[in-house]
């Protein structure tokens, strides 16, 4: 089973290596202190929103309510919220798609 899934992820980073700047929709699957996943819509691959990435505010963890929000703003990133995000870099060696929010 793992190396099927070792399988799957090395296909999906294969599949995005050329979709680098280009925005998806997507639904926020899981936060943690240091950002958020984020599963594209229709493809079925996740990656990684960096907490260092979200540059209009501070945000902080709030583990009981498993959300990040913002010092100032108050806004807020939870689970089953869905964003517009743009792909940053697809790294193949750490298997892993890094985004940020795209900006509109």
């Amino acid at each position: 089973m793992e190396a099927e899934r070792d399988v799957i992820t090395m296909l999906k980073l294969e599949f995005m290596k050329d979709k680098v700047g280009e925005t998806y929709d997507g639904i926020i699957t899981g936060v943690l202190q240091f950002g958020f996943f984020v599963q594209l819509r229709d493809l079925f691959v996740e990656g990684l929103v960096h907490v260092s990435s979200l540059s209009d505010d501070y945000y902080h963890y709030v583990e009981k309510l498993h959300l990040l929000r913002g010092e100032k703003k108050k806004s807020s990133y939870r689970i089953g919220d869905t964003v517009r995000v743009r792909v940053d870099r697809v790294d193949a060696v750490r298997k892993r798609i890094d985004f940020s929010l795209a900006v509109e």
